[in-house]
């Protein structure tokens, strides 16, 4: 009798045991690992208009884009008439890129004739025939420029000035990488061209910092400046 009392206490022990161990160990497996985070890679890519670089106009616009009345649908349009002053990217080596440009402000762009000639002139406070009068211009003028550590992007920080007033702006620059491809063939002579885009983005605020008066628009304005580069060897 005493042997089955003993085996029946050595075999509860040993399940208590068991369930223990069991539930000490719960989750145990499991390894708190972080995601990896994917490796940035840089090259070593120049592009400047004064080193056999051409600014591809065509192939370039800027354009802007913000909710109708704050609330609706977005409401876009592009400048026809826009330029680059300097331009030098580097891609290695933040610090030494730098560009400058402007638009014209009559040149404005909606598809919508009406707008277009009429309320969109008075926002600007310019008007149909003017040119590089200052109240008919918007500029912009990068100031510093860094790796942005999230990916290859960079981040710039630039002067604009649009309404008479010039404040500081910060945006994203993004550069496309260079291609290289043939645009034809004469005989035995094949022309190379290389090109490439450098794309900013950066928003603004039209009314509260800006003083646009308009029940169109909201506050917060996006701008998008795509510009293309081509270079034939």
């Amino acid at each position: 009798m005493k042997r089955v009392k003993l085996a029946t206490l050595l075999l509860a022990t040993s399940a208590l045991a068991g369930f223990t161990y069991f539930a000490s160990c719960t989750h145990k497996d499991t390894l708190d690992v972080a995601p990896l985070k994917k490796e940035i890679v840089r090259g070593n890519d120049v592009i400047k208009l004064s080193d056999g670089w051409s600014w591809d106009k065509s192939h370039s616009n800027v354009m802007w884009e913000t909710p109708y009345d704050g609330v609706g649908a977005l409401l876009t349009g592009r400048f026809n008439q826009f330029g680059l002053t300097t331009m030098e990217f580097d891609e290695a080596n933040p610090e030494k890129i730098q560009f400058e440009g402007w638009v014209r402000l009559n040149t404005v762009n909606t598809g919508e004739m009406g707008r277009d000639t009429g309320c969109l002139l008075k926002t600007f406070k310019t008007a149909k025939g003017k040119v590089d009068e200052p109240e008919n211009l918007a500029t912009i003028k990068s100031k510093t420029v860094k790796f942005n550590p999230e990916d290859t992007t960079y981040i710039v920080t630039a002067d604009l000035t649009f309404m008479g007033i010039t404040k500081e702006i910060e945006g994203i620059l993004t550069y496309s990488g260079t291609t290289r491809f043939d645009i034809g063939q004469l005989g035995s002579n094949t022309k190379v061209t290389n090109i490439c885009g450098l794309n900013f983005k950066f928003n603004l605020l039209a009314k509260s910092v800006f003083g646009i008066v308009s029940t169109s628009i909201a506050d917060n304005v996006d701008i998008i400046i795509n510009t293309q580069y081509k270079m034939t060897e």
